[in-house]
């Protein structure tokens, strides 16, 4: 699971613009880079654990539940879809999910 995020461009691109701006102080850079990471890695185990369930629920053909992982991981994807926006003193930077 790891590596699923480790490894998306796009989280390395992010990580990226954050080690290249130098008018960021060491602390705000590794608040910035702190939180993307516990985003990133939520996202994607939230996302796994909703796959998990929704074939759990497939095989055992239980209906119910895989109408309430499905909600879920529709709600999970649709409140990323836009991106996330994570601050620290003053300073942004714009997580993208895919």
């Amino acid at each position: 699971m790891l590596n699923d995020f480790a490894m998306d461009p796009n989280v390395t691109r992010q990580l990226k613009v954050i080690r290249s701006l130098e008018s960021r102080s060491e602390d705000t850079v590794k608040s910035l880079y702190a939180q993307a990471v516990l985003e990133y890695s939520f996202y994607y185990y939230k996302k796994k654990q909703l796959y998990d369930r929704i074939d759990h629920a497939l095989v055992t053909k239980d209906e119910q539940l895989f109408t309430e992982a499905t909600a879920e991981y529709i709600q999970l994807i649709e409140s990323h879809q836009e991106g996330k926006t994570v601050s620290e003193n003053g300073f942004e930077l714009y997580l993208n999910f895919d």
